[in-house]
């Protein structure tokens, strides 16, 4: 039997992270809409077939997380059908500074991922880039649409959970989904970590940085519902409306 994950694994040669939110049942029983939403890592390494196979879905808008160094070294390829594409720096300043910390010795990756997240859901210049996501992805002219950072598991996994969260999917799949990451990417990475064991800590994910972030979250503004609605403007019905049927 076919596990429902399984089903929304794009079959694309050059990413190693790119799924589909399709096919996820939400707490009110609804669906997913499939190929309106969907997560993956960078898009340098599309091949031709991966292209055409993302202009047979009609993907109208790529949405980039990362920083601008992070794409001039690395440059999406985008499907022909691809009308927008929008540059959310997201912790540009704090990427560099987590890099320096990787560079100076520091080997206490799980604090420094911790933190990370928690700057992800807290900090001002990443609510303002989710806030302004999310004013995308309520703009149904831009579906469907296709969303990444450079890995497709950090930045790309709080924006996923974010969007299942506002669309009423239970905890327990919006975690799973989440560690669906370390399955796709553990190809990608192998080779550091075999170096180097302790880089898991950095290279996948962990269920206590998505956990955390969401407490943080709690425990500022009361509820991520409030936290959506009051700091992200999410229109939570719109997002039904549009995602979900």
């Amino acid at each position: 039997m076919k596990l429902m994950h399984e089903s929304r694994i794009l079959p694309i040669e050059g990413g190693y992270n790119f799924r589909d939110l399709g096919g996820i049942i939400t707490g009110n029983k609804t669906i997913i809409k499939s190929n309106y939403l969907i997560r993956t890592d960078e898009l340098s390494r599309l091949n031709t077939n991966d292209l055409e196979f993302l202009a047979d879905l009609n993907v109208k808008t790529v949405v980039d997380f990362r920083t601008a160094e992070e794409r001039k070294s690395s440059i999406d390829r985008v499907p022909s059908t691809c009308k927008n594409e929008f540059h959310l720096d997201i912790m540009a300043a704090n990427m560099n500074a987590f890099m320096q910390k990787m560079q100076s010795g520091l080997t206490d990756y799980k604090h420094m991922m911790q933190q990370f997240y928690s700057d992800l859901v807290l900090e001002e210049n990443a609510m303002k880039e989710f806030k302004e996501f999310f004013s995308i992805l309520q703009n149904k002219e831009n579906c469907s649409v296709i969303y990444h950072c450079t890995a497709g598991k950090d930045r790309t996994g709080i924006a996923t959970a974010l969007i299942l969260k506002s669309l009423n999917v239970d905890w327990n799949t919006i975690e799973s989904d989440y560690l669906l990451s370390n399955q796709f990417l553990e190809k990608k990475y192998a080779a550091y970590i075999e170096q180097n064991p302790s880089l898991a800590d950095i290279f996948l994910v962990n269920a206590e940085y998505l956990q955390g972030a969401f407490e943080k979250i709690v425990e500022k503004y009361y509820s991520v519902d409030d936290y959506l609605t009051d700091h992200l403007n999410v229109d939570i019905d719109l997002m039904k409306k549009i995602y979900t049927k």
